[in-house]
């Protein structure tokens, strides 16, 4: 009995931005998009698993002089160095068992952390998918009833002794409003940058007009001239497009260099003719400092002698199991959710700030959920499975906006997407599924009542070439 993960094969297709994505210190265009598929013994019956990621530069390790190629076979080599040790691993109680234990071994000794923990939540999910799938039951099913054999206490010690279902919601999501992301580069207004012949909206003001959006979480970057005058524009636009109705995050991605210039860019946003109204309806900045100095000498006490300052949360600088309780200790007010950055990690962080928000009831912390261009068919589909079963209204969701789908997959996929999941997707004249946003919202009942998001069986493993075959493609 339990659970041991028996092989595994990783394979690859192309995906090609229908818009270029600027964040950062990279511009997106085109990437590998990866599908892990992990044959999992679960209680001596055989089931396949499949997780999905992009292959997305510069978010896991963030050297500006490393080629695409050379980050692609590195996740490679994260995501196969996971699975290796998985099945040496051999026989485990539990999914939690067989994950703690691998990410025991790779993580902490790892000089990337962000990136070996990316290659431990592939086979994390696919394990999670195969057992759902084995036992016919939904992800928050499992959660709640402890069948994934998931123990806070192990992650986060002052949680010992309580369960999941003590500290999530009662039910899963059953909607969601999307939070729309504006990067860097992209277009606000009709005549500014490309127009994609598919017929979906390109611009901010397509976008708000087309699927009814009311929350965006807008990049800046480390400029801070450029940096109002963008959000200046972006502000023109919200305002016109949605009549004030609308709220915000920003994004700094590791831009700023420290508090104190977080603090001059919040200065000026908020007492500037043209941005205090945005500055207004700003809910949190996510991650401004560098990783390597969120936590650093001097930053607990900048952020506590900061009177009227935003809430900051933690994304980037989330790389270890007790990251997030370092940073509310040191001021910051949460932490993001990001199924590459694991889930039963997630789910522990999430307990975490709903117990001390218990603990401490003047005090507003934040569970946010975060994206990284996630698509279907099947990371998206799990990414929701999660993120309703946390409770996280207001996702990040930009997967559709900068992707279509992943090119190469055979016609019964988006066959299969829309057929089990019609109430997330539509169909696209092209074909494709095209996610469906209607009044700023999606809906999930399909993703909650399937396994882990994908209700079909995806059993096109055979269709696609090996994930590495397509490094000598790239730049």
């Amino acid at each position: 009995m339990g659970v041991r993960v028996l092989d595994w094969r990783l394979r690859g297709v192309f995906a090609r931005a229908r818009l270029p994505f600027r964040f950062g210190i990279v511009e997106l265009r085109e990437l590998v998009h990866a599908f892990l598929f992990a044959t999992v013994e679960i209680d001596g019956a055989l089931e396949v698993g499949v997780a999905a990621e992009h292959l997305a530069p510069k978010w896991f390790t963030k050297n500006p002089d490393t080629s695409y190629r050379d980050e692609a076979a590195g996740m490679i080599e994260a995501i196969e160095e996971a699975c290796g040790v998985a099945v040496r691993c051999g026989r485990r109680e539990s999914v939690f068992d067989l994950w703690h234990d691998v990410y025991r071994e790779l993580v902490p000794v790892s000089p990337a952390p962000l990136l070996a923990g990316f290659g431990v939540s592939l086979v994390e999910r696919a394990a999670i998918d195969a057992f759902c799938r084995s036992r016919r039951v939904t992800f928050a099913e499992a959660i709640r009833r402890g069948d994934l054999g998931l123990r806070l206490g192990a992650l986060q010690p002052r949680l010992e002794g309580r369960a999941a279902r003590e500290l999530l919601p009662s039910r899963p999501l059953a909607s969601l409003r999307v939070r729309h992301t504006v990067g860097l580069a992209d277009a606000l207004v009709g005549g500014e940058g490309p127009e994609p012949p598919d017929g979906l909206p390109a611009t901010l003001e397509g976008c708000i007009r087309r699927y009814g959006l009311r929350r965006f979480k807008v990049k800046v970057g480390g400029d801070h001239d450029a940096s109002l005058e963008r959000l200046a524009r972006v502000a023109e636009v919200l305002e016109r497009e949605t009549g004030g109705d609308y709220r915000v995050t920003l994004d700094g991605n590791e831009q700023l260099a420290d508090v104190a210039a977080l603090r001059a860019l919040w200065d000026d946003l908020a007492g500037g003719a043209w941005t205090y109204g945005l500055a207004s309806r700003i809910d949190y900045v996510e991650q401004p400092l560098p990783r390597g100095s969120t936590l650093g000498e001097g930053v607990a006490t900048a952020l506590a002698s900061w009177p009227g300052r935003p809430r900051v949360i933690v994304d980037e600088a989330d790389d270890s199991l007790d990251a997030v309780a370092r940073a509310i200790e040191a001021g910051y007010d949460g932490a993001s959710f990001k199924s590459c950055k694991g889930v039963f990690k997630g789910i522990s962080n999430a307990c975490l700030l709903e117990q001390l928000g218990r603990e401490q009831p003047g005090r507003t912390l934040v569970s946010s959920a975060e994206d990284l261009s996630t698509i279907g068919p099947v990371g998206l589909l799990a990414d929701l499975a999660v993120i309703a079963t946390l409770g996280l209204d207001e996702p990040e969701r930009n997967g559709h906006h900068f992707f279509r789908v992943p090119e190469g997959l055979p016609p019964r996929v988006h066959d299969e997407t829309v057929r089990c999941h019609g109430d997330l997707f539509g169909r696209h004249a092209d074909g494709y599924p095209a996610l469906r946003i209607e009044r700023g919202a999606i809906a999930l009942r399909s993703i909650v009542a399937a396994p882990f998001g994908v209700g079909w069986r995806c059993d096109f493993e055979d269709d696609l070439p090996a994930a590495a075959s397509l490094l000598g493609s790239l730049a």
